[in-house]
Parts: C-alpha cells; structure tokens; sequence
C-alpha cells in the first residue's frame, strides 16, 4: 500500500480496533468472514469503492452509506469497523479495501490465539509455501483464475494435502486461492507469512530436512534465529525425503536453501 494518507489511515484502524477484535476470542473468525465477503463486494463494485472514500463527499454520508448497504448483513462489529475506515482519507480507493482484508486476516490470527494454535498456523503456511516454491508449472496453474476453484484445488491438493491442516490454515489459503486481488498465488502466501510472522513477533523458524534434526543441530538453529530475532523462536522440524539432504530454513517469507533438490534444479536450469 502507498500513500501516505492510507498508511496512516491503515494503521490507525488497526490499532484502533485490535483490542476488541482480540476480546472476540473465536468469535473473531466470524468476523474475518463477514469482512472478506465485503472485501468481495467491494472489489466486484469500484463505483462504490469511489462513493465510499470520495472526500468531496461528507463523511456522515459515507457512513450512512455502510450503513444502507451492510447494516443487517454484518455483526455489529463488523459493521463499526467498516464506518471507522470510510471516515478515514485515502489515496486510492482501492487501499480501503487492502485495509478491510489486513483487519479481516489479523481477525484470523486472533481466532488462532484463542485456540493457541497460532504457531501451528504460521507453520503450515509456511510449509505450503516452501512446498510450492520450487513448482512453477503449478503455481502457475494456481493463479489461473480462469479455471475453477475446483480445477486449482485439485492441482493444489496434489502437492499439498490441505484436509491435513488446522482449519484455519485451510481457511486463509481458501481466501487467497478463491479471492486472489490482483496477486500470483505465491505472493498472496508470502503477505499470509509475512503477516503472522509479524503478528507472532517472527517466532516460527520452520527447517526442512531428509532426515530428522539432530540435538545439536536444532540447539544451533535455535541459537543463531533466537540472536538474529533479540526473542526466543519455535523451531518447526519438517522431514521431507525429496530434498536429498542439505536444509532449506525458512523464516516468514525469507527461505535459506541449501538443500540437494534446490542445487540440482539451480544446475538444469543453468545446463538449460
């Protein structure tokens, strides 16, 4: 997002409303779908992105206007959020909506905490993500929008065995793989990273490796990320035969790999 009247109106909101979006405990997750089926609305409907964050327009009327439009249709909460952002200043209309799904995805990450399952959820994405990573061709297919959701979940199900995630890991790749905006499935997964990684202080180091993790070698790994991080870090053990050997680290959306299977592509790629 740039400009900075929607950054500051961005965080801001944020802010403004992480407390009450925590209180909600599981509820949260109620409110994350009611504001990433706004989200929806508002990305199918660009003239009423414009009547919502024209500032020639007064801002009671942009309020009655989420009234008119979601009042019934959404929680009281929701609804209150969505009033805060359209009394906010924007560069671009499209920003508010960015804002809208920020707050919905942190409403996820609360639903996580109140199920303490929030380490669990950053280590799935990002196995799913370093699952991925390597497998342009799919990839590729996962961003077609023009096939089904059916046609992309059976592509994505063949690498990935999403009915073995926590469900709300499953819940936030269903938003970006249904709901794309504009972004290649990859990046949608690196801003997921990226946004619990910050939502957990960069906790989870997730490694992966063909054969479990020595002692020492996760003391170390745990060593050099808890210093590099100046905070105690979870270290996610991943065995994965086809890496051959070597280990392929990943923090958040940054990946270190060293791994058999990452050189001898780096070397058919080279011998084209």
């Amino acid at each position: 997002m740039h400009g900075e009247a929607s950054l500051a109106s961005a965080r801001l909101t944020r802010e403004a409303w992480a407390g009450r979006l925590q209180e909600q405990d599981e509820h949260a997750l109620d409110i994350a779908r009611q504001l990433l089926d706004v989200t929806a609305v508002l990305d199918d409907n660009t003239r009423l992105q414009r009547e919502l964050t024209d500032p020639g327009r007064a801002t009671d009327e942009r309020v009655a206007l989420v009234h008119t439009i979601f009042g019934g249709r959404v929680d009281d909460l929701s609804e209150q959020i969505l009033c805060s952002l359209v009394r906010k200043r924007w560069s671009k209309t499209m920003h508010l909506v960015n804002s809208l799904e920020d707050i919905a995805v942190e409403a996820v990450f609360y639903a996580a905490d109140a199920q303490g399952v929030t380490s669990q959820v950053s280590a799935e994405l990002s196995r799913v993500h370093s699952a991925l990573l390597n497998l342009p061709e799919v990839l590729s297919g996962l961003s077609d929008t023009r096939a089904s959701w059916d046609a992309r979940a059976r592509l994505l199900n063949a690498v990935v065995r999403t009915d073995e995630l926590h469900p709300l890991t499953k819940f936030l790749i269903d938003h970006v793989a249904h709901q794309p905006r504009r972004r290649r499935f990859l990046s949608a997964l690196n801003w997921l990273t990226e946004r619990i990684s910050d939502h957990e202080g960069d906790r989870v180091v997730t490694v992966i490796t063909a054969v479990p993790l020595t002692e020492e070698q996760r003391s170390r790994i745990d060593s050099a990320y808890s210093k590099k991080l100046g905070t105690s870090v979870f270290i996610d053990s991943v065995v994965d035969p086809r890496v051959m050997g070597g280990m392929r680290i990943q923090h958040g959306a940054r990946v270190t790999d060293t791994t058999v299977a990452a050189q001898l592509k780096a070397l058919q790629r080279t011998l084209g």
